[in-house]
């Protein structure tokens, strides 16, 4: 009798976990309201995950993805060694070597916060950027970001660093204590003991805030600021 009151135990464990399995790969969001009032349609929007062994605990609704996780959104793409997610709220906790790639972008840190429903991902401890791009001249102009922290939104591709941030682009090496990005302008707004030096001419400036231009390499930078030029 005991062994058969566990059986049943065992295959509605199974159950379960099958069924939160397929809730949260295949879920569905962004339900939209016509404007005429008609029929409501529905974007659906999945995420695929892959892993060496997967654990469910019931108790608090979380899924432990571990060993060669994978993890597929539309045109972004994670790698990890483990991954943690509520079934409900899609917020996850990934970790070990953690990379994102997306189109021209690529991220890579210890430690990573993942919001799936919002494409809102917050990157720590040893964080790097490489963005892929080119100039007018349609040379290859990549910029590299460094820094402890960095949040993203991929569907913006908007983002802030923040904690010790290097930026690297060219010619130019910028430093800040935080870095925003607005993509739709290519511009960054720096603030916190900024500093930029442009290797190739032996120039510095340095203020308490700067915007750099992408784009043409144009720069703004306001509050006690302090230039030098090494003379020939």
């Amino acid at each position: 009798m005991k062994r058969i009151i566990l059986f049943k135990s065992m295959i509605l464990l199974i159950v379960i976990m099958i069924l939160s399995i397929l809730t949260f790969v295949g879920f569905a969001q962004n339900q939209i309201e016509p404007e005429d009032g008609g029929e409501a349609d529905t974007e659906e929007s999945s995420v695929e995950i892959t892993a060496d062994q997967v654990n469910y605990e019931k108790e608090n609704d979380q899924m432990i993805f571990i060993g060669n996780v994978l993890i597929l959104q539309e045109d972004t793409t994670l790698t990890a060694g483990q991954a943690s997610f509520n079934v409900d709220t899609k917020i996850g906790q990934i970790s070990q070597d953690v990379k994102l790639i997306q189109e021209d972008i690529t991220i890579t840190g210890q430690e990573l916060e993942a919001y799936l429903n919002d494409k809102h991902y917050i990157f720590r401890n040893q964080v790097e950027l490489l963005q892929e791009r080119t100039d007018n001249a349609g040379e290859q102009d990549n910029i590299t970001w460094i820094c402890q922290q960095l949040e993203i939104f991929t569907d913006s591709k908007n983002m802030t660093a923040t904690g010790e941030v290097v930026i690297t682009k060219k010619d130019y090496t910028i430093t800040a204590q935080e870095a925003i990005y607005d993509d739709a302008e290519e511009k960054v707004s720096l603030s916190g003991q900024v500093k930029i030096e442009e290797i190739e001419n032996n120039r510095q400036i340095s203020g308490d805030r700067a915007v750099f231009y992408i784009e043409n390499d144009k720069l703004e930078v306001s509050g006690n600021v302090r230039s030098s030029i090494i003379l020939d």
